[in-house]
């Protein structure tokens, strides 16, 4: 049996190297993100890169690395020393809004027009799953997990999933501002019944409804995220 070559070794071992640095990394990744879902990260919050570190097991390089590309997608910022969670400004945040009112739009409108019983029905059952998530303790992963079924359903169901592209571009600023907004008191109660809104009327078949519904929610989803990040005392990142 003829042995391996020395060079098909070394390219193996490479292979193999380079995807452990890819599973570690994603596990920093993984780990910070779920922090800022849970809100144990809070805007302005500054990350200790040798406590992500020694929590991950991972070597403060590949730390180092993973944190950069959270800075790049939006979820951080970069000083010289530890990095910072991003506090989305309100102009971030009319810009993200312009953008998601016309993605809404189409979207509400492709629903009314051939979404089926079923999926109105699914829609249904996903506003309960909020509703009763909003209704137990302040969990904003869940109402995250859950809100995210919501808008999820009704992308389906219009056939726009391909508008995804277009919102993971902007799903830092997104998830930063609404995990705020969430964690408000009171907040999860006001958006099921903004939710809510949003289902009858596209139950109802009114396009020109659901739209205004949606942007009322976003309006008032931002504007508790401001209330949230404002009450912190930490200045927001232009």
């Amino acid at each position: 049996m003829e042995h391996e070559p020395s060079w098909a070794k070394r390219h193996e071992a490479r292979l193999e190297s380079a995807a452990m640095l890819a599973d570690l990394r994603q596990r920093v990744l993984q780990a910070v993100r779920e922090d800022i879902y849970t809100y144990r990260l809070r805007p302005g919050q500054r990350l200790d890169r040798n406590a992500v570190a020694a929590r991950t097991g991972v070597s403060g390089r590949t730390v180092r690395e993973a944190l950069r590309d959270l800075s790049e997608e939006g979820w951080l910022t970069s000083p010289d020393d530890d990095p910072v969670v991003r506090a989305p400004s309100r102009d971030e945040a009319a810009e993200v809004d312009e953008v998601r009112r016309a993605l809404e739009e189409v979207m509400v409108y492709r629903f009314v027009a051939q979404a089926s019983d079923s999926q109105v029905r699914a829609l249904h059952h996903a506003l309960a799953e909020f509703e009763a998530t909003a209704g137990r303790p302040a969990d904003p992963a869940a109402l995250m997990r859950a809100r995210d079924h919501f808008y999820g359903v009704i992308l389906r169901a219009a056939g726009a999933m391909s508008t995804l592209n277009v919102l993971v571009k902007l799903r830092a600023q997104i998830i930063l501002l609404m995990c705020a907004a969430l964690c408000l008191p009171g907040r999860p109660q006001a958006a099921a019944a903004e939710l809510r809104e949003i289902y009858e009327a596209l139950a109802d078949r009114d396009a020109d409804r659901a739209a205004e519904a949606c942007a009322t929610h976003l309006a008032r989803s931002y504007e508790a995220a401001f209330q949230a990040i404002e009450a912190t005392g930490i200045p927001s990142h232009s």
